[in-house]
């Protein structure tokens, strides 16, 4: 399974010192946070050999007209020529699904990215719903239309689904048997599943999403289809165990957790700075600096002995230097994650989940029986949550 970036505010120097590093296999840059007229030069500064895509996030079309929406680069005098203001009813309409198909991908194609992303709406109320069947207009379309444009270049179909609408299991496997069975299917999917809160749990998942996210994979990947899952981070090694092609997360939380909030009208609160974060391979999760530091000489286990250890000096108190080291830890955790967790098959896969899963609750007990005590968003709250959803995709999956 690939791991990619995912572009976003302030990339500084996380992205080109990951390429360089080897961390992570490509880049898939956003439009709100990439200004068009340098977007051609960024790609190509990226190193040859490694994959790059463009978002065009075309999914914030129907937020666009609300006063205050933070559209960045996207609207605007000098932003994106396919992007624009759009009212549902607008896009029960083929013939404009079909313009801004055109548009978003004629755009694409001037630049050296290696497969295109053609655009999409968030599917957030059910899969039996108009915007489902907009959305499906959307992926019908997508590779005639980028035959036309540049036949040589794959495409792959954003499938955005808000994790509410995930919930009608039925609604969820007719879903996937029309877009599995379309007369002219793209290459692959972008898929994007969006917390409709923002936040990440203490757990990492809802009850019945990840398991379904996991099933959206197999069932592509068994039908020749390659997924792309964006914003997935710790949640990567699950998917890539389903079958997933690829994964991408960021260094913000809202780049490792998809929501169309992001988008919205900023909320009038105080922003306060990230706190650094450590993530353990191990625990399976990420630990404040503070904790790790607390932890590190009784517990080395918490270590990953990779070489983005490094930025974590216990004379420093644990705490990285720079912004973006951070970011390199995680990514070095998370591609270590993805292949321990890969097998030969689908089900060797998830017992080599299940296993690392059994790893961190035998960590998890032993922190416990000294006393210390995690931060809620360090706890094991995800241990039992991640063990349903494996069962629960089984069961769907039947493997």
């Amino acid at each position: 399974m690939k791991l990619y970036a995912q572009h976003g505010f302030q990339p500084g120097k996380r992205i080109s010192q990951a390429l360089a590093d080897e961390l992570i296999d490509g880049v898939i840059y956003s439009a709100k946070d990439t200004a068009p007229a340098e977007l051609v030069s960024t790609l190509l500064q990226q190193p040859k050999g490694s994959d790059r895509y463009f978002d065009p996030q075309y999914y914030a079309c129907l937020l666009a007209s609300q006063p205050g929406a933070r559209l960045g680069w996207l609207w605007g005098e000098e932003g994106y020529p396919y992007f624009r203001p759009r009212r549902r009813p607008e896009l029960e309409r083929e013939a404009n699904v079909r313009k801004d198909l055109q548009a978003c991908l004629e755009f694409q194609a001037e630049l050296p990215v290696t497969a295109f992303i053609a655009p999409n709406l968030v599917i957030r109320r059910t899969l039996d719903s108009i915007e489902a069947s907009i959305s499906k207009e959307f992926i019908r379309n997508a590779t005639s239309i980028a035959s036309q444009v540049d036949k040589r270049k794959p495409i792959f179909a954003t499938l955005a689904i808000s994790a509410d609408a995930l919930g009608d299991r039925v609604e969820l496997q007719n879903f996937l048997q029309e877009i599995t069975e379309l007369e002219n299917p793209p290459q692959g999917f972008y898929l994007l599943i969006e917390r409709p809160d923002q936040s990440i749990s203490p757990s990492l998942v809802e009850q019945d999403v990840l398991s379904r996210w996991m099933l959206i994979n197999h069932t592509l990947r068994i039908n020749g289809f390659k997924t792309i899952n964006g914003y997935s981070d710790l949640l990567a090694p699950y998917l890539g165990a389903s079958g997933g092609f690829a994964s991408a997360c960021g260094w913000w939380n809202t780049l490792k957790a998809f929501s169309l909030k992001k988008f919205e009208p900023a909320p009038d609160q105080f922003m306060r700075k990230p706190i650094a974060r450590y993530t353990s391979v191990t625990l399976l999760k990420s630990l404040r600096c503070t904790e790790l530091h607390d932890l590190r000489d009784d517990f080395p286990d918490v270590f990953n002995g990779l070489p983005s250890d490094r930025y974590y000096d216990p004379d420093e108190g644990s705490e990285p230097n720079e912004p973006w080291h951070e970011a390199m830890q995680n990514w070095d955790a998370l591609r270590t994650m993805m292949t321990r967790h890969s097998g030969k098959s689908v089900r060797a896969s998830v017992d080599a989940c299940r296993e690392a899963l059994d790893g961190a609750t035998d960590l998890y007990g032993r922190i416990a029986d000294v006393g210390y005590t995690l931060r809620e968003r360090s706890s094991n709250a995800h241990i039992d949550a991640i063990r349903y959803e494996l069962d629960a995709f089984c069961e769907l999956a039947e493997v």
